[in-house]
C-alpha cells in the first residue's frame, strides 16, 4: 500500500481505468464463451438424443429376429458423420436386451454378445435397471461425456435399450482455448491502455506539473508567467494562474511600499519623539548653564542648578539606553532551554525589597520547551520593572509561565495602582508614560519584541486593583542557536 501511495495520480488513474476496461472486456468475453459452450453442449445433447432415437426406431425388427449382425451394422453407421468421415465425438454405442445382456457393441471383443453388460453386484447395476424400465428417451451429462439413452419398444413393450456416449473433451478443449484467448486479449487491452494512457497522461498533465512547479516558486516569491498554448480547461487554469500571479505581484509591491511607508512614518515618529524628549531637558540645561554663567558666585544657586543639569542628563541617558536596547534586542535570535528564565528571576529578586513586595515565581514550562532568550528576557524584565514601579507602597507580584498547545504563555500580574481605561489603548505608544521619570519606551519595546516573534499580548487592568499582562508566543520549531 505504501508503494501504491507513492505512485503518481496520473499513472494510477491510467492503470485503474485500463484494468476496468480489461475487466469489462474479460467479463464480456467470458460471458460469450460460456454462452457458446452452453450452445455447443446443447447441440451435443441433441445429437446424442437423435442418435439413440434413430437406432431405437429401426432396431425392433432385427432385435425380434435376433439379428445381432444387423444391429452391429446399425451401430457402426453411427461412427460416420453426415459427410462419411468418422464421428469424432462418439465414444461408444451399445444395444441391450430387456435383461441387460449385450446384443450389439462397437467393440464386441471387449463386450461379447449374450453376456450381461454389468454384473449383479456392480454399483451401477441399479441405474441400468432404471434405464431398462424407461419409457422415453433421455440424455444424461457426465464427467467428460454426454450419454443418450432410448428404449427399444414394440407394441408398447420395452424390448431393449440403446445407449450412445459422446465425448465432451473436444468441447472442453475448445472452451479452455477460448478462455485463454479472452484472457490474453484482456491483458493486451490492459497493457495497450496503460501504454497509450500513460502517453496521453504525460502529454496532458505536463502543463499541470509545470503549473504546480510555478505555484511552488510563486510561494517563494519567484514569478514565471506560463505560456497559454491550449484552449481547454487546463489552458483556462493557466490563464487564471497568470492573472492571480500578476495580482499577487501587485499586492506584494503594494505591501512593500506600505511597509516602507510605515517604516518611514515610524522612524519619523521616533525621531520626533526623541527630539521632543531630548529637547525638553536640553532646553532646561541650557537655561541652567546660562544662569550659572551670570551668577557663578552663588553657591546655593550653583548646587541647585547642577542637580537639575544632572537630572536632565540622566533622562537623556535613559532615553538613549532604551532605544539602544530596542535596536540591539529586536533582531537578536538565540533559541535555548527555558531554564535561562531563572536569570530574570535572580535579577528581579535582587531589585525587590522583600519586606515591601511579595514575589511569586511559577515556571510550569515543560522539558524541551525552548525560547528566544534575548527577546523573552527583555520582555519579562520590562514588564516586571513596570510592575515594581506601579507598587511604590508594596504589594504582590506574580510571574507565571506554561505551555498551551503550540504556544508558550507568559503572565505578569501585580497589585499596583493599575491603568486608567482611557490610557489602556495608548500604553504601547512610544513616549507615552504616566510616570514623570519614565521614557515611555518600555512597553513599546515589549510590543515590538512580541510582534517580531509572531506573538500577541493582552492587558487587563483596573485602577487601584492591579494589572495583568498575558503574552502568547508560538513555540520555537527546534533548539538551535545563531548569532544575533
Amino acid at each position: 500500500m505504501r508503494f501504491l501511495s507513492s505512485l503518481s495520480l496520473a499513472f494510477k488513474l491510467v492503470v485503474v481505468f485500463s484494468l476496468i476496461v480489461a475487466s469489462v472486456a474479460a467479463a464480456i468475453g467470458g460471458a460469450m464463451v460460456d454462452r457458446d459452450r452452453q450452445h455447443l453442449r446443447e447441440e451435443l445433447r441433441g445429437k446424442a438424443f437423435l442418435l439413440t432415437r434413430s437406432v431405437a426406431v429401426t432396431a425392433p425388427e432385427p432385435l425380434l429376429r435376433g439379428d445381432s449382425w444387423t444391429l452391429h451394422k446399425m451401430l457402426r453407421q453411427l461412427t460416420q458423420g453426415p459427410d462419411g468421415a468418422r464421428e469424432p465425438t462418439l465414444v461408444t454405442a451399445i444395444i441391450l436386451d430387456s435383461e441387460g445382456r449385450v446384443l450389439a457393441h462397437l467393440y464386441p471383443a471387449l463386450f461379447p454378445i449374450g453376456l450381461p453388460l454389468l454384473a449383479n453386484d456392480s454399483p451401477e447395476r441399479p441405474r441400468l435397471q432404471a434405464e431398462l424400465a424407461m419409457r422415453d428417451s433421455a440424455v444424461f451429462d457426465g464427467q467428460g461425456f454426454i450419454e443418450g439413452v432410448s428404449p427399444i419398444q414394440a407394441s408398447g413393450k420395452n424390448l431393449g435399450l440403446v445407449k450412445v456416449k459422446l465425448s465432451t473433451l473436444e468441447l472442453d478443449r475448445k472452451t479452455a482455448e477460448a478462455i485463454v484467448s479472452v484472457l490474453l486479449l484482456s491483458i493486451g487491452i490492459a497493457m495497450t491502455g496503460i501504454v497509450l494512457g500513460s502517453i496521453w497522461s504525460i502529454r496532458t498533465l505536463r502543463p499541470l506539473r509545470t503549473l504546480a512547479r510555478s505555484m511552488e516558486e510563486l510561494g517563494h516569491g519567484v514569478l514565471h508567467p506560463l505560456p497559454v498554448s491550449r484552449g481547454d480547461e487546463i489552458g483556462q487554469l493557466i490563464v487564471s494562474f497568470n492573472r492571480m500571479a500578476d495580482e499577487l505581484e501587485e499586492k506584494r509591491k503594494l505591501a512593500r511600499e506600505l511597509a516602507a511607508n510605515e517604516k518611514v512614518i515610524a522612524l519619523g515618529r521616533i525621531a520626533a519623539g526623541v527630539a521632543h524628549e531630548v529637547n525638553n531637558p536640553l532646553a532646561g540645561m541650557l537655561n541652567c548653564l546660562s544662569t550659572l554663567r551670570a551668577k557663578s558666585n552663588d553657591p546655593e544657586l550653583v548646587s541647585r542648578y547642577l542637580s537639575m543639569i544632572e537630572m536632565g542628563l540622566k533622562r537623556i541617558e535613559a532615553l538613549v539606553k532604551d532605544l539602544l536596547i530596542e535596536l540591539r534586542v529586536e533582531d537578536a535570535h538565540e533559541v535555548v532551554d527555558h531554564s535561562c528564565l531563572e536569570d530574570v528571576r535572580d535579577l528581579i529578586a535582587a531589585e525587590i525589597d522583600p519586606a515591601r513586595i511579595e514575589f511569586t515565581w511559577e515556571n510550569r514550562l515543560e522539558p524541551g520547551d525552548t525560547i528566544n532568550r534575548p527577546r523573552v528576557q527583555q520582555i519579562l524584565l520590562n514588564l516586571l520593572r513596570n510592575s515594581i514601579q506601579a507598587m511604590p507602597n508594596g504589594g504582590h507580584l506574580w510571574c507565571r509561565f506554561w505551555s498551551d498547545q503550540d504556544e508558550l504563555v507568559f503572565e505578569i500580574e501585580d497589585t499596583g495602582h493599575g491603568i486608567l481605561p482611557e490610557d489602556v489603548a495608548r500604553i504601547f505608544d512610544p513616549f507615552f508614560t504616566s510616570r514623570p521619570t519614565g521614557t515611555g519606551l518600555g512597553l513599546w519595546i515589549v510590543l515590538r519584541l512580541v510582534q517580531t516573534m509572531d506573538g500577541r499580548i493582552e492587558v487587563n487592568s483596573m485602577p487601584g486593583q492591579g494589572t495583568l499582562f498575558r503574552i502568547h508566543i508560538p513555540r520555537e520549531p527546534k533548539l538551535a542557536t545563531r548569532p544575533a
